[in-house]
């Protein structure tokens, strides 16, 4: 058993110095047009997710949702989130080939993220992507409204679409 223990730890320690060698030596690859190595790219999606399940609030949205709510999120997704998560009915934006991590094209895919994630998600952006903070440029309830928006977008009634249209003219 003792080694065994011995052996646990002496592994540790050399997978924790290998990793700073190969990080210190400059051996990662850090291009942003240069696609990452699956570890990465699943340890990152991992991490990222995590964070947001963590800190997002444990709360339901203070909006009545009503397609009210979901049109004024439109809105603001159409004037500010469209342009590289893509639009509604339109084509895919040029960011998902571009960036790293992919910028998620909503209207095609959706999200996975809960009403709230999304919300704290928006308010608080996330470290080393595009997605950049909203919290100082829109109220707590325009971002509870985009969040509705947001997670329901792969299913927008007719009735949602024509709203978001009339207003974004």
């Amino acid at each position: 058993m003792k080694n065994f223990i011995v052996g646990a730890i002496a592994a540790i320690g050399v997978t924790f110095v290998g990793t700073l060698v190969y990080l210190g030596l400059g051996l990662a690859p850090v291009g942003a047009d240069a696609k990452p190595p699956a570890w990465e790219g699943g340890l990152m999606y991992s991490t990222v997710h995590a964070s947001v399940r963590r800190r997002a609030p444990k709360m339901q949205s203070p909006l009545p949702p009503t397609n009210e709510t979901v049109i004024a999120g439109g809105k603001l997704y159409m004037d500010d989130c469209g342009g590289c998560h893509g639009p509604p009915g339109g084509p895919a934006t040029k960011y998902p080939t571009t960036f790293y991590p992919q910028v998620p094209q909503f209207p095609s895919v959706g999200t996975q993220y809960s009403e709230a994630e999304v919300f704290w998600v928006a308010k608080h952006g996330i470290r080393r992507t595009g997605m950049f903070p909203q919290g100082s440029d829109y109220t707590d309830a325009e971002l509870w409204s985009l969040s509705a928006f947001i997670t329901r977008i792969k299913n927008l009634s007719p009735g949602v679409l024509q709203g978001i249209q009339r207003q974004s003219k």
